[in-house]
């Protein structure tokens, strides 16, 4: 794994409050290869909430929000994994809604 990469999650830049353990969660997704996360935006969402935005070149584009701020998170997933990934984490997001 390069340098920057620990559990599957690129580590090079800072995370939003709350997502360190659901990217993980992200990186053990059969298919997953990588999970980079992005910039962070200020916004003025309210709790946590990870939600898949769309489809990119290389796999599919996430949004994290939490208490105030926005994080862009990227995952490199091949095309044939690409719905089943989604899916997964649909399911899981139900799951940290909860928690």
């Amino acid at each position: 794994m390069p340098k920057h990469f620990k559990r599957g999650v690129k580590r090079e830049h800072h995370f939003l409050k709350g997502i360190e353990r659901p990217l993980e969660e992200i990186a053990q997704i059969p298919g997953v290869k990588k999970v980079i996360p992005g910039r962070i935006y200020a916004s003025d969402s309210r709790g946590f909430e990870i939600k898949v935005s769309r489809e990119t070149a290389t796999g599919l584009k996430l949004i994290a929000k939490s208490d105030g701020s926005v994080q862009d998170v990227f995952l490199v997933v091949d095309k044939a994994d690409r719905e089943k990934v989604w899916r997964e984490i649909e399911r899981l997001a139900e799951e940290w809604k909860k928690d």
